[in-house]
């Protein structure tokens, strides 16, 4: 590529370098957000099942079911309109007046949850998870949930055994074969 022909290269102005740079910036921006790669959405699974323990209200599967030791009443995932960013949001900051905990131990200590601080929010603050994520393994948790659980439909046995590798598949007994 002919570096001259780069937006930044054609004027000896910094200024001029500044304004494509921000120009370039601002296009990327509002070309919205890029596509998971497939490592992101691997660590998001892995904090799914481990770190985070989201499968023990949402089920394994996100289909709300709940997990071993929970009843399961978190919403299905499967079923959820929420953009990416706003799975994102709701990860780092839960969901105020319902069970759903914020990941971010610095939630509601400033306005970077909903805009709103714990004084706002009063007894509506959602509870700390029992561990709290860093901002990458948010967005991986994000990704996971925004490619491999929404828009999923019904959860499968095969999709079970996917996810419980080595078991004795006894867990995915109830769903169907499909």
């Amino acid at each position: 590529m002919n570096r001259d022909a780069l937006p930044w290269r054609r004027s000896r102005s910094p200024i001029s370098g500044l304004a494509a740079l921000t120009a370039l910036a601002l296009a990327a921006c509002l070309a919205g957000p890029a596509v998971a790669d497939e490592d992101s959405v691997a660590r998001g699974q892995a904090l799914w099942k481990g770190k985070a323990d989201c499968q023990e209200c949402h089920g394994w599967a996100g289909d709300g079911k709940g997990g071993f030791h929970h009843q399961g009443v978190a919403l299905s995932l499967r079923v959820t309109e929420l953009s990416r960013d706003q799975i994102r949001m709701t990860i780092q900051c839960g969901r105020p007046g319902t069970p759903m905990p914020h990941f971010d131990r610095y939630a509601y200590t400033d306005k970077r949850c909903y805009d709103m601080t714990a004084e706002d929010l009063g007894d509506s603050v959602p509870n700390d998870s029992s561990t709290a994520l860093q901002p990458y393994e948010i967005d991986a948790l994000a990704d996971y949930v925004a490619t491999k659980l929404k828009g999923a439909g019904q959860a499968t046995r095969s999709q079970c055994l996917a996810f419980f590798p080595g078991s004795s598949g006894s867990q995915c007994e109830t769903y169907p074969d499909r």
